[in-house]
């Protein structure tokens, strides 16, 4: 109640200062030391003058101490002015992480109460997604779809309804919910330690050492604070700017510019409400570079984005900069540019289209980003026959079925949202307009496949404008009118998109718009327990927080465990991504994520695990290809016969390789017989893939092989009747046909 108290106070009288240009008491209390430090929001913004004035009760008119705490009448000595918090204050001890997540109910919390709440719970703090792929991989968690492990204990108490949202948004989540219990869970436990005495027994659970020295990127650490990787802690993982390099470069004096690990500016990055000062230019938003931090591994869609392809991690690679140096690793890889994102060419950041509830999470625990994602393509450019407005909710990804909801008023509202068409908010979203950067909403605001109102995308008389807040007005393509106008720039969107409806209604948009995807196969690792060896276990390093907020990790005191981990992927490619069922039962691309090789060495240095792929109970090779939009999409689409015709997108791979195979490089005779003494096997065999490539999930025969995506049960391969429609050769024919009878 006093946070709720100290906002509405701050309310009351928050334009007493509405002309204010600079910190109300410079070279004052704690601006003795950094008079020259950049506000963390613009002082006359809102949000700055709310934090004054709750500061000024603490006797502290400039808000360091609100989010920091210390002693703001300490100015001569720093280790004095560095301790304990003002009197009445929610923070106990001075912190110089207030972001932290051991921190936020005290810091963000005064006035962000609902992001408090669910951004513990969401996917970027559990990982579980991540999780139950990695697990599933080794054979642990091959049984069902069920999510279980998290990086934290981890409990959703409040029910399924949302925390915030609108009314269709939280009916149609508690119905979500309740269908696909197994993707959002009550509960996830924390990632269980590998017990050492069993692990003879049961070499597979090796995974769990994995995990907890692979997962230093969830919002609970401060992770990776090297090249690419340095970053805040909870919300100012986001929130807070980092260099690519890791250097401070404001004006404050008294904060080290040598050494990397710091902030950027002390300024937070979020909309357009947000501007950002660095050196001689501004920016506004979350810079992309901020989501490269994290999103620089797994699915990597932050750097495919851009256009890059991380290829490598040798720590060289061309072309040569201008001092005549390789490339240096950023978040560990190297790259090579293919082709960047249509959006991102516009202008488009990442929270353009990814909404309050994707990044903080709505208050539930969500398992996977495919059920946790609530934009879809046609929410802004809906199809060639129907505007945004004049499609139902649920378009586009077909998870709720109205003839499952139990409850008679519930699916009464849901079944009729479901089939008429959703129309325009004129309300905005609940979040954007207590926080965010409101805009006009014109004739009204569009919205998500779930029913909530898109902020920064509204219809205004025959354009729909999308904001950016990067700072960009864009007019957004819309598909009806290039129907109706026939302004199409290429004649084989018409026919794909117009002619044959079964792409719209079957698949993707993605799996055409996205012309190349980052894939990694057979990820051979070996985890190694001998020698006495020692690696960071992130998981305990995050849950070992010292009284000022900082955690094992951000002070680099870092809890270990035994083991050490080796490996690299078998080959990287990112040509004609591969098709497949996601679990919204849409033909989308499939790319090679981790897909496991396990080798397991025990504390007494013997294999217990050689190049081993676990199988399901139904006999599917577990390294399986995950489905995902890999955020590539271009206006030219994948050409027809990418995609028609070609066995390897249908999931039939190359052949001719056989990796259960010791192969050798060296003298043989005409049968193949090594005839020297002194020799190695060059590739050693790996046990039950029977293909090279590690691209095949279906064989000659058209059978499964492979596990497509573990999060759902309803994700596979391609059905025969598609990849019968693919084998067609009169494909091209057919289709012109459709489109004369649509003409006439």
């Amino acid at each position: 109640m006093r946070n709720v108290v100290l906002c509405l106070i701050a309310f009351c009288f928050i334009f007493a200062n509405d002309n204010l240009k600079h910190y109300p008491a410079p070279n004052t209390g704690c601006l003795t030391c950094h008079n020259d430090i950049e506000p963390i929001k613009p002082h006359n913004s809102q949000m700055a003058q709310q934090i004054y004035i709750m500061s000024e009760s603490f006797g502290d008119p400039n808000g360091c101490v609100l989010c920091h705490g210390g002693n703001p009448k300490e100015t001569k000595d720093k280790l004095k002015a560095h301790l304990g918090a003002p009197s009445g204050s929610m923070l106990k001890e001075f912190t110089a992480v207030p972001g932290a997540l051991s921190e936020i109910d005290k810091t963000c919390g005064l006035c962000h109460m609902n992001q408090v709440s669910s951004v513990p719970k969401s996917i970027m703090s559990t990982d579980a997604g991540k999780i139950k792929v990695i697990t599933f991989g080794w054979g642990l968690d091959t049984q069902d779809d069920v999510h279980r492990y998290a990086n934290h204990h981890t409990i959703d108490s409040d029910g399924n309804e949302p925390i915030y949202g609108s009314e269709i948004y939280k009916k149609y989540m508690i119905s979500l919910i309740e269908q696909h219990k197994n993707q959002f869970a009550d509960e996830f436990k924390k990632i269980p330690q590998t017990n050492m005495e069993n692990l003879a027994k049961n070499p597979n659970t090796a995974a769990y050492a994995y995990l907890r020295n692979c997962n230093a990127c969830h919002l609970h650490t401060k992770g990776k604070q090297v090249r690419g990787h340095y970053r805040g802690m909870g919300c100012s993982a986001c929130h807070m700017p980092y260099g690519v390099e890791g250097f401070y470069e404001g004006a404050d004096k008294s904060i080290d510019k040598t050494k990397p690990g710091h902030i950027l500016v002390h300024s937070m990055q979020g909309g357009r409400n947000s501007p950002v000062n660095v050196n001689d230019g501004s920016f506004s938003g979350i810079n992309i570079s901020t989501c490269n931090a994290c999103h620089s591994s797994g699915r990597r869609v932050s750097l495919q984005y851009q256009g890059l392809f991380p290829v490598d991690r040798s720590g060289q690679y061309i072309p040569f900069d201008s001092k005549g140096h390789m490339q240096q690793p950023n978040a560990s890889y190297l790259y090579k540019h293919i082709r960047e994102d249509a959006h991102y060419k516009a202008g488009m950041l990442c929270q353009d289209c990814h909404t309050t509830a994707d990044v903080h999470g709505n208050g539930n625990l969500g398992g996977v980003a495919l059920g946790n994602i609530e934009i879809e393509c046609q929410d802004c450019h809906g199809t060639p026959t129907k505007y945004p407005w004049e499609l139902p909710i649920g378009v586009g990804e077909d998870f709720v079925d109205t003839s499952k909801i139990s409850n008679k008023s519930l699916k009464d509202f849901l079944s009729k949202a479901l089939s008429q068409a959703r129309g325009l908010s004129n309300i905005n979203e609940e979040e954007a307009q207590n926080f965010g950067s409101n805009y006009d909403k014109k004739d009204g605001f569009l919205l998500s496949a779930r029913g909530n109102p898109l902020n920064n995308v509204v219809k205004d008389g025959d354009k729909v404008i999308l904001h950016s807040a990067s700072g960009k007005d864009l007019i957004v393509p819309i598909l009806k009118d290039i129907e109706k106008n026939n302004t199409w720039k290429n004649p084989k969107g018409r026919l794909a998109m117009s002619a044959v409806i079964s792409h719209i209604d079957k698949m993707e948009c993605y799996t055409c718009h996205s012309t190349w995807a980052s894939s990694y196969y057979g990820y051979d690792y070996k985890l190694d327990f001998s020698n006495k060896s020692q690696m960071i276990d992130w998981i305990e390093s995050s849950e070992s927080i010292d009284k000022n907020g900082k955690t094992a990790d951000a002070t680099k005191k870092y809890i270990m465990q035994k083991g050490s981990i080796e490996g690299d992927y078998s080959h990287a490619r990112w040509e004609e991504p591969m098709l497949g069922i996601n679990g919204e039962g849409k033909v989308t691309p499939l790319v090679g994520v981790i897909q496991t090789v396990g080798t397991v060495v025990d504390e007494k240095g013997n294999v217990i695990l050689q190049n081993n792929v676990a199988k399901t109970k139904d006999g599917l090779l577990a390294i399986d290809m995950q489905p995902m939009n890999p955020h590539t999409s271009s206006l030219e689409a994948r050409d027809c016969a990418e995609c028609h015709l070609n066995n390897k997108v249908m999931g039939f791979g190359f052949y001719g390789g056989n990796p259960q195979k010791e192969v050798f490089i060296d003298i043989k005779d005409s049968n193949g017989k090594v005839l020297t003494k002194h020799n190695n096997v060059q590739i050693a065999p790996i046990k039950n893939i029977t293909n090279g490539s590690f691209m095949q999930i279906l064989d000659e025969n058209g059978k499964q092989i492979m596990s497509v995506d573990p999060h759902f049960a309803t994700p596979g391969a391609l059905s025969k009747e598609q990849i019968n429609t693919l084998k067609d050769e009169q494909y091209m024919q057919k289709a012109n046909e459709m489109l004369e009878k649509i003409d006439k």
